[in-house]
Parts: C-alpha cells; sequence; structure tokens
C-alpha cells in the first residue's frame, strides 16, 4: 500500500509541474485552469516528450530522476508561481475519489492483458530506444500506442507489475477530479443551471458504475477517459463560457486532446474532426502556422516518423499506408492483421457454418454469430446507460425556457456534431469494429444527444440532496466492488505473485550480434517471433531488423 500511495503521489506531482510549464503559455493569453487540467495537460505533454525522447534513450529509471530533478530546480528559481497552489477547503467527495481509486490499484492484481504484448512492449521501450522493424518481434508493436510509452516513462524497473495500474488509477482520479470539479462549481455557484450539469453527472456516474476493474483497462480505457475530458472541455469552452476572442486557444487545446487520443488508438480519429471544423468555421488556417501549433507539427512529425521506423507504416495497420520497398516494411503483417482484426471483431471463432472466413464478414453473415457472443454485453451496457440517464432525469428539474440566443444556437450546432459524430461511429461499429468494449462511446454520445435535445432550451433546477444521494451511492458501489475482489485475494497485493503460473520461460536468440528473447516476461527485447530469416545492422544508433 505504501508503495502504491508513493508511487500515485509521485507521479501526480511530475505531472503536475510539467502541466504547469505546458500551460504557462496559455495563462498568459488569460486561460485559466483547475487543479485537473493542469495535471491533465502534464500527462499529455509529458506522453508526447516521451514518445520524442524514445528516439534517443530508453525510457527508464532515470528519465524520472531527471524530470523530477529538473522540477525543483524549476520550483527553487519560481516559488512564487509554482508554489501558489491554493487550497480553500478539501471536497470529502475528492477524498471519497482518492480512496476509491487506492483501492482500484491495491485490488487490480495482475491484468491478463499484460501478457498479450503490452508488457512487453513497455518493458522493450524501457530498456532500449525505438528499434527500427520493431514489428517483426510481435506483429501488435507497431501500434506503439503512446499509452504504452507513457507507461515505460511512468514506472520504475523493480514495481513496473504495479505502476502500470498506478497509472491508470491516477489517470482514473484526473477525469473523475475534473468532471466532479466543473460540476461542484456550477451547481454551487447556481441555482438554475444548463445544460452542461446533467452531461457532467452523466459522465461521473457512468464512469463510476462501470469503470469498476483497473486490470481491464489495456488501451480502450485511457482512450474512453481521454475521450470524455474532451467531451467535457469542448462543451465548456465552446458551449457555456464561450467567448470568440479565445476560439483559437480553445482550437488549439482540443487539437492536443485529439492527437493524444488518436495516438493512443487510431480508432479514435473522429474526435480531430471537432478542431478541424471550427479552424474551417472561423477561417483559422493561420493557426496552422502560428506559434503554439508548432509543438503539434513536431509531435505529429515524431509519430510519424517513429511509425515508419517500427513497422514501415505512417498509421499501422493500414496497409494503404506502409511503404513496402522499405527494406523492414511489415506491410504483409499489416495487411494480415487488419484482415484479422475484422474476422476478429465478428466473432469468427465461435462461427460453426460452412463459410470461408472472407466470405463470412460480408454481407452481415456474420450477425447471428455475433449477436449470440455479444448479447449479454450489450444489454448490460444499454442497462447501464438507460440507469445512468434515469438517475439524471431525476436529480434535474426543467425549469424556465433559456432565451439566451447565443446559447441556444451553439447547443444546436454541439447537438448537431455529436449527432454526425455518432452516425460516422456508428457506421464503423457496424462495419469495421462491432465490439462493445471498443465502442463506449456510442453509448456515451447518445445519452449526451439524448440529453441536449431535451434540456437544451431550458434553465435546470439541480435537486442537490437526490444528487448527493446518488453520487454516494456511486462511489460506494464502485468501492464495495473492490473491497469484494481485496476479501477474495485475502488482502494480498503482490502482482508478481500472481504472474508465477503465468510466466513463459524465455528463451534467448540471436540474430548476428543482436540478441533477442522470447516469452513475454524477463529480459529486453522480446517478443514472440523468431526472426530467423530476417538480418541485422546498426544504423547510427538504432538496432535494425530488415530483411
Amino acid at each position: 500500500m505504501i508503495n502504491i500511495i508513493s508511487h500515485f503521489s509521485l507521479f501526480l506531482f511530475l505531472i503536475f509541474y510539467n502541466g504547469k510549464f505546458a500551460t504557462d503559455f496559455f495563462k498568459e493569453n488569460k486561460f485559466s485552469f483547475n487543479f485537473f487540467e493542469i495535471a491533465f495537460f502534464g500527462l499529455v505533454f509529458t506522453s508526447l516528450v516521451a514518445q520524442s525522447l524514445n528516439f534517443f534513450f530508453p525510457l527508464n529509471d532515470n528519465i524520472i530522476y531527471i524530470n523530477f530533478i529538473l522540477i525543483l530546480i524549476f520550483v527553487y528559481f519560481n516559488k512564487k508561481t509554482a508554489l501558489s497552489i491554493k487550497i480553500k477547503k478539501i471536497d470529502i467527495t475528492y477524498v471519497m475519489f482518492f480512496i476509491l481509486i487506492i483501492l482500484n490499484i491495491y485490488g487490480s492484481q495482475f491484468s491478463d492483458d499484460l501478457d498479450h504484448y503490452h508488457y512487453k512492449y513497455i518493458n522493450n521501450t524501457d530498456n532500449t530506444n525505438y528499434i527500427i522493424g520493431l514489428s517483426h518481434l510481435h506483429w501488435a508493436f507497431g501500434n506503439s500506442s503512446i499509452w504504452l510509452i507513457s507507461h515505460s516513462f511512468f514506472n520504475f524497473d523493480y514495481s513496473r507489475l504495479q505502476d502500470i495500474h498506478v497509472l491508470n488509477g491516477l489517470f482514473f482520479f484526473l477525469i473523475l477530479g475534473a468532471l466532479y470539479f466543473d460540476f461542484k462549481n456550477i451547481i454551487i455557484k447556481k441555482k438554475k443551471v444548463s445544460i452542461f450539469a446533467p452531461i457532467l453527472f452523466f459522465l461521473i456516474i457512468f464512469i463510476l458504475i462501470k469503470y469498476t476493474r483497473l486490470k481491464e483497462f489495456g488501451l480502450d480505457r485511457p482512450a474512453f477517459l481521454t475521450l470524455y475530458f474532451f467531451i467535457s472541455f469542448y462543451i465548456k469552452n465552446f458551449l457555456i463560457n464561450f467567448q470568440s476572442k479565445m476560439i483559437s486557444k480553445n482550437i488549439l487545446l482540443l487539437t492536443y486532446i485529439s492527437i493524444f487520443l488518436f495516438y493512443i488508438k487510431i480508432n479514435f480519429f473522429f474526435v480531430g474532426l471537432i478542431p478541424l471544423y471550427y479552424i474551417v468555421k472561423y477561417k483559422k488556417f493561420n493557426l496552422l502556422l502560428s506559434l503554439g501549433f508548432l509543438p503539434i507539427h513536431f509531435f505529429i512529425f515524431s509519430y510519424l516518423l517513429k511509425n515508419i521506423l517500427i513497422s514501415g507504416c505512417l498509421i499501422y495497420p493500414l496497409p494503404i499506408t506502409c511503404f513496402d520497398f522499405i527494406s523492414w516494411s511489415a506491410k504483409e503483417i499489416a495487411e494480415k492483421w487488419y484482415f484479422l482484426n475484422e474476422v476478429l471483431n465478428k466473432s469468427w471463432y465461435q462461427y460453426n457454418g460452412k463459410l470461408e472466413d472472407i466470405d463470412y464478414i460480408k454481407n452481415f453473415n456474420w450477425i447471428n454469430t455475433w449477436f449470440i457472443r455479444t448479447k449479454v454485453e450489450l444489454l448490460e451496457f444499454t442497462v447501464t446507460t438507460f440507469f445512468s440517464l434515469s438517475l439524471v432525469f431525476l436529480s434535474f428539474k426543467k425549469s424556465n425556457l433559456n432565451k439566451n440566443l447565443i446559447y441556444n444556437f451553439k447547443s444546436k450546432e454541439i447537438l448537431k456534431i455529436f449527432m454526425s459524430l455518432f452516425i460516422i461511429m456508428f457506421y464503423f461499429f457496424i462495419f469495421k469494429i462491432p465490439v462493445i468494449r471498443m465502442s463506449h462511446y456510442l453509448f456515451v454520445f447518445f445519452s449526451i444527444i439524448i440529453i441536449i435535445f431535451l434540456f437544451q432550451k431550458f434553465e435546470l433546477n439541480p435537486k442537490n440532496n437526490l444528487i448527493t444521494i446518488i453520487l454516494s451511492l456511486c462511489i460506494i458501489f464502485n468501492i464495495s466492488k473492490n473491497l469484494i475482489r481485496i476479501n477474495k485475494n485475502d488482502f494480498i497485493n503482490n502482482p508478481y505473485l500472481m504472474i508465477n503460473s503465468k510466466v513463459y520461460i524465455q528463451t534467448q536468440k540471436s540474430l548476428g550480434s543482436f540478441k533477442y528473447y522470447l516469452g513475454w516476461y524477463g529480459k529486453a527485447p522480446s517478443g514472440n517471433t523468431n526472426l530467423d530469416g530476417f538480418k541485422y545492422k546498426k544504423i547510427l544508433f538504432f538496432d535494425t531488423i530488415y530483411r
């Protein structure tokens, strides 16, 4: 427990002060951030920088120490601004969130997802800089999610399995805190509120009820949580606090969140359509050449270059973006994975008929098998969504018509944008990714559309006592789920103990002077593919695997 709390506190300290550094540019432009927003953007900024650092260095413990020392130097020379954190009164809800997160981490134990490829990638990035042709060691390494790079930055070698959950828990805490901070400010300051309050309340309830287990995080959960922050930040700054003079800064911040989200999972590309829409609408094309956009160009270049080095593709596993003339190109692997991904998503391995896989995925031949496999999960999410919506509708009473013309116009605009995104992503869900665990945003967007449609023209009276009761019960529900798990594990938290029966004995292999390991846990670089038939050479400071 001490290890969990100390690492949680250290990582929070690092991302908060990295965030203060990153957001100082916007503060000079009279843009205010709360504690959770600063820490969130600190994590985004740190992850993007880590992605670039890994060209030259392994993301080992030394990087954390250097980051910590640099922050201490920054604080020493900027005491007035760096230490000016005002805490008027600690809300008990934040304390409950903290307890909830610590119990989530303590009850997480070992994540089965890690022995797929996540841990191998994190371990490799901790021990080496980017390896040219890395995707030949494991087909999934080509994905190279920035969330795994974040895990490589925020862990200590001796507690890596534990720190994976610590970072997930920390991110969970930041998103819950950010949503609640805005919700609390609206409820306390105003007797009558706008649709932003029920949207925030829905997101908080949905997260507390549905996300009770950190070991299931993988790459999907951090992407969803980032999306929820994006939705909140977008509505707050483009509807509630809309100021035309701040439009450029808001577009810029949305773009940073969008690329971070895309770098976690590429199927969240649709979020980037929102800042693009406002660039076109307000003719802010000069923003693309501004000083604030300069780091974005650098991080995009860094992302694309990293992908080319690892897989020979600009965006893996999209075969159309792969360069087959590059000697280390993984275009063949990308083509197989792109097809296999659709086959897996449409429940091919549960199918008992006579069709070949290529025919099975066509013309909705897959729908019956898919429904049989998915119906329970689909029902659970549908029930959770409508239950959360019902609690929201019980907690707010429609009052007078909102006569603010600008507000009504903006709410209709946001409604149209969300409906457009919902249609786009529903299309991809039906034809490419019919997997519930990857598509929470459909339920969330649908719910927000319903809330905006029903509440956009009204001012709302929050039922504060009922809201407090509902929020408390949701927190208790989340905590109790993890207390039950902890009790079942006899109050033992030891991820290393949990993998004793799962660890494969690593086999050392050699490709010329390059040593690598088959097996998911232990030395690095590791993978699951024997590199017989490949060649090795050193290009500058990069190990290179090629044909």
